[in-house]
């Protein structure tokens, strides 16, 4: 048996609607055969109400007293029936059966004397039977005769059960050809959708071009319409790890092959002074590969942040910011560089990710000291405005010119002025990381031609 959640939309769509279809023609054919019988019924009572007005006209009054004549052709007439037993009686009001076969049953509730024919069932020989009675006379000297026809059912049913059986064909026929118009109705209407689905099957993975959304009914063109908006989200994301892929591995050769040959001269050499010098190489391109591969993991986890859910939590960003640059005062002061921290008092807490804010100061700093020069300086400031808490770094390093400095914060990409061999990340990575906290990072000049600020402003609600 099949699983209800395997079931096709059309099947579902059939299994919904056939019930309430079934009720609704279980109920027509009710009504209908009801509406039938209800009229048969009433032509029936009318056949019988004839009968009685045959009797009533055998009925005159003659010296204040009734009298009855029946003749046998009229009495034949009166009980002839093929298929139902018919009983009669003419009774008078103390119940003396003046003509007729039987006493037919009385209503228990008849309204003496209103000269109209009233209806009743009753039972004769313990078969139902329809009885029409009539009341004539009523004055003091005659007094009053009842008449009583009795008509056993037999016709009625038989006519029942045919307007049953000749309703039942045709609501059959009918309701199958609900059933087929349905199932192919369905199916043209469910077509786009089975074209949206074989479309989608047809597509390869490097294949995320947009679905034709034309002539599609509204509700189908809607889904189209998100599932062309997602594939394009995913051209846009599935392009941006090529890319960094492709970056990434060019960016990995250089200190790979590097490291190559170090370790290549490394085993031809016997002497150990060289040797020592060698290893000296191999340090700094081991160090140069672990920064890089660091700032790489950086940068990933930041970009990642933005499709999934990141824990945030109130930080002091003052302690955050003094403890993230203690990190670097030894390699500031190897290259006589004076660092120094200034911020505000009473900044609020700040909403965001400890360890990514720490990623973000550690590359911002360590980028204001690695370009810089000997000698030069380091400022990292906070305070606060209307709206924002803003964070600066600034140095007096050479700076980035006018024309490169939106180029600056995309990922792999070095200055002109670039002298220290970095690989390009660090501004890419605060960049992202800043956005994950809905803020915004700008660069300036802090003079003409030298010296860079790096601006950061945070929203008070972040």
């Amino acid at each position: 048996m099949m699983r209800s959640d395997r079931l096709s939309l059309r099947q579902r769509l059939l299994l919904w609607l056939l019930p309430p279809i079934m009720l609704l023609t279980g109920i027509w054919i009710w009504a209908t055969y009801a509406i039938i019988i209800y009229f048969a019924g009433m032509a029936y009572d009318h056949a019988l109400e004839d009968t009685v007005e045959t009797l009533a006209a055998q009925v005159s009054v003659e010296h204040g007293d009734f009298r009855i004549d029946l003749p046998a052709a009229a009495n034949r007439m009166v009980k002839f029936d093929k298929v139902d037993h018919i009983y009669y009686s003419i009774t008078d009001e103390r119940g003396t059966l003046h003509v007729g076969n039987r006493m037919v049953p009385t209503s228990h509730g008849s309204a003496l004397l209103s000269n109209k024919t009233m209806f009743y069932d009753s039972s004769v020989d313990e078969r139902a039977v329809r009885v029409a009675e009539r009341t004539l006379g009523g004055t003091a000297e005659t007094g009053y005769l009842t008449i009583r026809v009795a008509e056993t059912l037999e016709k009625r049913n038989i006519l029942a059960d045919e307007v049953l059986r000749y309703m039942i064909g045709p609501q059959f026929l009918f309701l199958s050809g609900i059933v087929i118009l349905m199932w192919t109705g369905v199916g043209h209407g469910i077509a786009p959708l089975m074209w949206v689905r074989d479309a989608i099957t047809h597509k390869t993975y490097d294949d995320l071009s947009p679905l034709d959304d034309k002539s599609l009914p509204a509700e189908v063109h809607e889904q189209v319409h998100a599932i062309n908006d997602l594939m394009a989200r995913l051209n846009v994301m599935l392009d941006s790890q090529r890319r960094f892929i492709a970056d990434a591995a060019h960016q990995l050769r250089t200190p790979v092959t590097t490291l190559r040959t170090q370790v290549e001269v490394a085993l031809r050499t016997r002497d150990p002074g060289e040797m020592q010098v060698i290893l000296g190489k191999l340090d700094s391109a081991s160090k140069r590969l672990a920064r890089l591969t660091n700032q790489l993991l950086d940068l990933s986890r930041a970009e990642a942040g933005h499709s999934m859910t990141v824990a945030m939590e109130p930080l002091d960003i003052a302690d955050t910011t003094r403890e993230t640059v203690a990190w670097f005062v030894p390699e500031a002061l190897n290259k006589e560089i004076d660092i120094t921290i200034d911020f505000a008092d009473a900044i609020p807490p700040l909403l965001g990710n400890r360890h990514m804010l720490e990623q973000m100061l550690a590359n911002l700093v360590d980028n204001a000291i690695r370009y810089n020069q000997k000698g030069g300086y380091v400022h990292v400031a906070g305070k606060m405005d209307d709206s924002h808490f803003i964070l600066t770094i600034e140095d007096d390093g050479p700076g980035i010119p006018d024309e490169q400095r939106q180029q600056a914060i995309e990922r792999f990409y070095r200055t002109s002025s670039s002298r220290s061999g970095g690989s390009g990340l660090g501004l890419a990575i605060a960049r992202e990381i800043v956005l994950l906290h809905a803020g915004r990072l700008t660069l300036n000049a802090v003079h003409a031609s030298s010296g860079l600020e790096v601006v950061i402003e945070f929203p008070l609600g972040s």
